[in-house]
Order: C-alpha cells, then structure tokens, then sequence
C-alpha cells in the first residue's frame, strides 16, 4: 500500500464528529452530477407561485404556515450542496449499527463516522438526481431554509402526460410549501428522531462485508466499486428485527407526506384541475423505477404517501373539520403502519384513549 493511499485513509477517517461530513459531500457531489444552467426567469415565477400557495394553504391548513425565507431555483448539483447537512439527523442514529466485538471493534468505531457520511452523501445525492422539492423524497429537513427547486427535473416529472407546464410548477410549489407547513410542526422532528433511532437500534451492519472500504480510498468511485463488491448497501444490513421499526418510520412519514397532499389539492385544487393526474404520474414513475438501496432512511415510498393522503381524508370525514387539528396536535394520536392501512382501529385506539 502506497504512502499516498494511507493519507488519503487517514484523511478519510480522521474527521471530527459522528458523521464524516467531508465523505459525505464528495459522495453527493460525485452523484449529482455536473453543474446545469438554470434559467433565469425561473427565480421570480417560483418566488409568486410560492407566494400564492402560502397564502391559500394558510387557510385551509389547521396549523400555521410559516413563509419560507426566499425560493431558489438549483440545479442537482446545488440542491444537493444546500441540503446536504439538512438530513444529518435522520442518518446519524445508524452510527450505533456499525459495531463489533473484540479486537476489531476500535476499528469499527473509528469506521462508523465514514459508513454514516457514506450514507448521507449517497442519500442526498441519489435524491438530487429525481426529486423536484424536498417533498418529493418526503424526509423532514430538520433546518429548512429556503425553498429549493431543482428545476432541471421538472421535465421529466411530467413526461407520459398532457400537463400545463405552468399547472405543474403552481402543483410543485403547493405541495412543498404543504410539506414543509406539516413538517415544521414542534413534535415532527423528535418524533422522526424517535423513530429514527429504534430502527437504528434494530439495525446492525455485517463487519467482515466492510474490507474493501479500507482500501477503497477517499474517491466516491473507488468507494462505489467496492460497495457493489460487498454486494450493495442493502447486503450490509443484517437483522429481520430492523423489520417492524422500519414500517413504522414509514407509516409516520408517509402520514406527514399525505396529509401535505392533501393540504395541497386543497388549496389549489381549482387553480389545478389536473392536481390528481399529475399526482399519479408522479407516484407511478416513481414506482417504475427502483428505489436506490440505503443503510436506514430512505425517500417515502408512494404508496405510503397515498395511504396517508386516504388516512387523513378518512379522519376528517368521520370526525368533522376540526379533526386534523386534533390529529396534527400531538405524536401519541398518529397512526401505527397496521393503523394507516385501518382508520377503524386506529379510532378505536384513540376513542379509547378519551379522544372524543
């Protein structure tokens, strides 16, 4: 081994924190590729647009609606360098999963900040390269910032479709700002946490699969080639338990996500008469196309979003318009994964609990 390679390994591990955030930014910029020009028209269009569903989604949502600070419209490449940090806390619970016993576990734990920076570049990267808006991958940003549009893939959002480009913008805005109102709420944030963290603990990554990341280096290439040689991400998770706290983080999110939904067609259902066909064209390129592996969080999967986006329609029909208010107040009244599927028992739980 070269005197190159060992400081470019020491460079790679010796990173402060449980995240190694140097990794992580070379993965996601390795995977959202070139830099893309935007136009220039694009910044004011979206800055009125999100103006506009601020407003109507003010009304019709039983929680506030904070402004966001501006709109930005980005390419992949600075999508993923603006929100790379913004995901941290949802990845940073897996650090617990790279563990070991014995002579190897020094190694181990010297190796976790690198394996969760490997993640949250290889998560935010991989997203830049489809998602429109946040929304799109349905995972809280724990600091938001401005509201970002990554406006070289909003053409192809609506390919196998005859949808009004400006229709599809106002329906791209609507629901990040939707997204962004359910997921600003006080409690989402611990509660992902929450979550987050049981899955982590359920979570445990097989040490002798990582031999090839000692000697891959520091370059995202080299560090993709011996992942694959491991046999993926997904080959380096072990534990059926991870099962059962993985659903339940889905279901939360995908609670979170629907109701965004909802809140969206609400509000510019008239403004976008083709609100449900341009969801559905969404949802099923979506489901065409295989979702990247992850060590832990992953974007919500389209079915959990509709399955939300029924749920909270179902509790307010059966419980009146103040229903989502009560609902959005408080992490105990949301539904478990059989319960998204189950409006029923989840009201028989939360009838049983006093809620009237």
């Amino acid at each position: 081994m070269s005197d190159d390679l060992f400081s470019k390994l020491f460079e790679l591990f010796d990173q402060p924190g449980p995240i190694n955030w140097k990794l992580a930014a070379e993965v996601a910029r390795h995977l959202s590729g070139d830099t893309e020009p935007v136009e220039p028209w694009a910044a004011e269009e979206f800055r009125e647009l999100a103006r506009l569903a601020e407003y109507r989604i003010e009304q019709v949502a039983p929680f506030r609606v904070v402004p966001a600070p501006d709109v930005l419209p980005l390419d992949a490449r600075g999508w993923a360098e603006r929100n790379l940090e913004t995901y941290g806390s949802l990845v940073e619970p897996f650090a617990s999963s790279v563990t070991s016993e014995g002579p190897a576990a020094p190694f181990m734990a010297q190796l976790a900040p690198a394996i969760i920076g490997l993640q949250v570049g290889s998560l935010v990267g991989s997203l830049s390269t489809w998602v429109v808006a946040s929304f799109d991958a349905g995972l809280p940003q724990e600091h938001p910032g401005p509201i970002s549009i990554v406006v070289p893939n909003i053409h192809p959002l609506a390919q196998g479709g005859d949808v009004d480009d400006r229709e599809l913008r106002l329906w791209i805005v609507a629901n990040e700002v939707a997204f962004r109102a359910v997921s600003q709420l006080p409690w989402i944030h611990d509660h992902v946490h929450q979550l987050s963290t049981a899955f982590a603990e359920a979570v445990r990554i097989d040490p002798t699969l990582l031999g090839g990341l000692m000697t891959a280096g520091s370059d995202p290439a080299d560090i993709e080639r011996a992942i694959e040689e491991a046999g993926g991400l997904e080959n380096l998770i072990g534990g059926e338990e991870a099962e059962a706290p993985r659903l339940e983080l889905e279901a939360f999110l995908g609670a979170i996500t629907g109701c965004a939904r909802l809140l969206a067609r609400r509000a510019i259902g008239e403004l976008a008469p083709g609100f449900d066909t341009i969801s559905a064209l969404r949802d099923g390129a979506r489901e065409a196309t295989e979702a990247a592996p992850t060590i832990g969080v992953g974007s919500v999967p389209p079915e959990a979003t509709r399955l939300g986006d029924d749920f909270n329609q179902e509790v307010e029909r059966r419980y009146g318009d103040d229903a989502l208010e009560t609902l959005w107040s408080d992490p105990t009244r949301m539904p478990s994964a059989a319960e998204l599927r189950d409006p029923t028992a989840w009201a028989a739980r939360v009838l049983l609990d006093g809620w009237s």
